[in-house]
């Protein structure tokens, strides 16, 4: 099943809905029409239908991008579905509403009344109407097994023989097409048939590609904490959703989660708990707040550069979302190579830190060039701090849930930064990971606007090392 596919789909019927609900308004809108038991005499517009036509469809998407609604696109609740589509027309309505219809004018203020119900009316029912048509069609056909995501087993145990039979007799079907399983390293004997079983976890990154694997299902009869993390390690940069089947400890304590009431009790190792409208909401603010930041401060950018003079941008590859590299920008506070091929941590009293190196760590203005990357979609505003790979396997020896931050986007300061700060040692690296995990299982946006509440004050105060 192509994920991108369906995303399309949604986004062709909620603009299509759109569309159809502003013409009809509008025609709706240019003649009188008797309402039984009053009659409404609906006036012309005060607005250009010539540029709305194109822009409200745009508007609409954006909307429904901000309530979360485009974030997992496979997996839908018709309940919540019809919540989140209930709650976002609304709101929407009542923005577009103020935004261009109040300022018609009007005989009568029932017109504005009716004319809002007439819209929100619409607009819910052409929305939600084809939405639910697609999620129907979409679960109906996974539930007869005509769709479904690749999935890898990992384990050949009596767990993993278990999973299968599970999956293969459920009346309705979760979506999951097994293709085949892995043996792991705790794997003792083999229950699974052994024509299904594809390799072992060695060469786990050539079965993902070979077979397309876009599920990956921990099955394991021993469940081995450091093997777990080994495996997140290597899927974390795949772009596949990691489940694990959970152990009697972990169902007993509640810590499993149903999205479904026919569901197989699951763990998803790659869910994150913000909420998908949060989500979409921390976004825009780091796209918002970026982009100020960057036209506001330009002089002082400028002067920061022309203070530096030599190679004033400092350029370093680090580790980001599903753990993927890309190149993190700042002002440059030492000498020119100043690791000289070898990655070295800092301290306070570093002889390699230049004259106004001091200063700008000190107010963390270093890492002003960073709102270009939260701008690009690299980082994020609030979120652990991106570490380079040499530092990470080094910290992953000891602390192996270190690779669980890679499911969200790093951050241009985070909760170990606020509470910890800089790290000059990797055991001080692992401490503020601590609290980077901690912050990973609390996300949400007023978790964010006190972290960025500390921080000014961090930076206001010059207390940045």
């Amino acid at each position: 099943m192509k994920i991108k596919y369906q995303l399309y789909k949604y986004l062709l019927a909620d603009a299509l809905s759109a569309f159809v609900t502003w013409v009809i308004f509008y025609v709706f809108r240019r003649i009188e029409v008797d309402l039984s038991p009053f009659s409404l005499n609906l006036f012309m517009p005060q607005y250009n239908a010539r540029i709305l036509f194109p822009l409200v469809p745009i508007f609409w998407i954006f909307i429904y991008w901000l309530s979360g609604y485009y974030g997992e696109v496979c997996f839908k609740s018709r309940l919540s579905e019809f919540l989140t589509t209930i709650t976002s027309t609304f709101f929407g309505t009542l923005i577009l509403f103020f935004a261009i219809v109040i300022d018609d004018p009007v005989s009568d203020y029932t017109v504005f009344y009716t004319s809002y119900l007439l819209l929100f009316g619409m607009q819910f029912t052409f929305t939600y109407v084809t939405r639910l048509c697609i999620t129907t069609i979409t679960q109906k056909n996974m539930q007869l097994r005509r769709i479904g995501f690749d999935t890898l087993i990992i384990g050949v145990g009596e767990k993993a023989v278990k999973l299968q039979s599970d999956l293969d007799s459920m009346p309705k079907s979760l979506g999951f097409n097994v293709v085949g399983f892995a043996y792991a390293h705790s794997d003792s004997k083999v229950c699974v048939d052994s024509k299904s079983v594809l390799g072992n976890i060695n060469d786990l990154e050539n079965l993902l590609l070979k077979y397309k694997i876009t599920v990956v299902i921990i099955a394991l009869d021993i469940v081995n904490e450091s093997e777990i993390y080994d495996l997140m390690h290597v899927l974390c940069g795949k772009s596949v959703k990691i489940k694990l089947i959970p152990s009697r400890y972990e169902l007993l304590t509640g810590s499993v989660k149903l999205t479904n009431i026919y569901g197989i009790p699951m763990v998803d190792l790659t869910e994150v708990v913000m909420p998908e409208w949060q989500k979409s909401v921390k976004r825009l603010a780091d796209i918002v707040v970026s982009a100020l930041v960057l036209i506001i401060l330009s002089p002082v950018y400028a002067i920061i550069a022309l203070r530096i003079y030599k190679q004033p941008i400092y350029k370093q590859e680090r580790i980001g979302l599903h753990g993927k590299s890309f190149v993190m920008y700042k002002f440059r506070t030492m000498v020119i190579d100043a690791e000289k091929g070898q990655a070295l941590l800092s301290s306070k009293d570093d002889n390699r830190i230049i004259s106004i190196g001091h200063f700008l760590r000190k107010y963390r203005l270093d890492e002003l060039p960073q709102f270009l990357n939260v701008l690009k979609g690299d980082m994020s505003l609030i979120g652990p701090r991106p570490e380079r790979e040499y530092f990470i396997n080094q910290i992953v020896k000891d602390a192996p849930y270190y690779y669980m931050l890679s499911n969200v986007r790093p951050g241009l300061t985070s909760w170990g930064m606020v509470k910890f700060g800089y790290a000059q040692t990797v055991e001080q690296m692992i401490e503020r990971a601590n609290y980077d995990v901690l912050y990973l299982e609390n996300m949400s946006i007023v978790v964010d606007c006190k972290i960025a509440i500390y921080t000014i004050k961090t930076i206001i105060t010059g207390k940045g090392i």
